[in-house]
């Protein structure tokens, strides 16, 4: 009887979802998505990553030195929420820089000029660019633009 009792408790135990063995629970390793203004909080070298959304606050945990670098500019994160108030990413794109519409791919070279390849396959001509700009070729970079499609701002992520 004792086998048979051991068997079933150690049956239920292995059924259960891997979440709940490891005390996760389904809000921490479900994919989720923020979107707001990342800005850096305390001082070097203990700066803090949070978003400002349209409800609040959220802190970014581990956050890489490529998003660091995106402070004031409006993000869209993916990734998963560790805690109400605390996010971890796992992919960004840029929405916008200083009200302007943000293009956020990889700089393209072609026979036409510079172009941004987009996460979807689509490209966006730029015109107008600084002609520094032409050696970021291959990188991913971000662009906002003036009225008359001209570049107004960049940045290399």
């Amino acid at each position: 009887m004792k086998t048979s009792l051991a068997l079933g408790v150690m049956t239920i135990v292995a059924c259960q979802p891997q979440n709940s063995r490891s005390g996760d629970s389904p809000a921490q390793t479900a994919v989720d998505t923020l979107r707001g203004t990342l800005v850096l909080e305390g001082s070097v070298p203990y700066e803090i990553a949070a978003v400002r959304t349209s409800t609040g606050r959220v802190v970014i945990d581990s956050a890489q030195p490529e998003i660091l670098r995106l402070s004031q500019l409006d993000l869209w994160l993916r990734g998963r929420r560790t805690a109400p108030d605390h996010f971890v990413v796992e992919a960004y794109r840029v929405r916008t820089a200083n009200g302007a519409r943000a293009w956020d791919g990889t700089l393209r070279s072609g026979p036409g000029g510079l172009f941004i390849e987009l996460e979807d396959g689509s490209t966006h001509p730029i015109r107008g660019a600084p002609a520094n700009l032409a050696q970021l070729s291959g990188a991913r970079i971000w662009i906002t633009e003036n009225a008359d499609g001209s570049v107004r701002e960049y940045g290399q992520l």
